[in-house]
């Protein structure tokens, strides 16, 4: 399975605990150069490709900036679920 991680906040999604953790960039290109040297050898290393991807705190901020937003086109509606 593929490491999916967050370069903008540094989190990475855990198969493990399921959930996002904190992860240094230094670790993940780390795991990025051991990826790209197995793979220039073809050794079979899916497991090590990092996937770019949006984390946990993207999604809350994206749900953030979309509420506030709505809050402008409809602000009566504001708060109502």
């Amino acid at each position: 399975m593929p490491v999916l991680y967050c370069t903008l906040h540094e989190r990475l999604l855990s198969a493990t605990y399921n959930a996002w953790i904190d992860f240094s960039l230094e670790k993940i290109q780390a795991i990025q150069a051991l990826y790209e040297g197995f793979h220039a050898v073809n050794i079979e290393t899916s497991a090590y490709r990092v996937i770019e991807t949006a984390c946990d705190k993207c999604e809350a901020a994206s749900v953030q900036r979309l509420a506030e937003k709505l809050k402008m086109i409809d602000p009566e509606r504001s708060g109502q679920t």
